[in-house]
């Protein structure tokens, strides 16, 4: 099990997990997303092999809609 912080909150997650498997944990929609490890957002095409190390800072932010 590894440490990351998301959204100032401290997780413990299996080695392997991917941020698919992470959003799913968290029950996060897939949709209307973006989502950033240390300041650097990942692509949404690796949301299914990027994985995480160690005392990653991941920041998950849902777009709204406005005017």
């Amino acid at each position: 099990m590894i440490k990351i912080s998301v959204n100032e909150t401290v997780l413990e997650v299996e080695e392997t997990t991917t941020i698919s498997k992470l959003l799913t944990k968290i029950k996060s929609p897939l949709e209307g997303i973006a989502f950033a490890i240390n300041n650097q957002i990942i692509a949404k095409e690796l949301w299914d092999s990027h994985g995480f190390k160690s005392n990653d800072h991941v920041l998950i932010i849902q777009a709204t809609q406005g005017g």
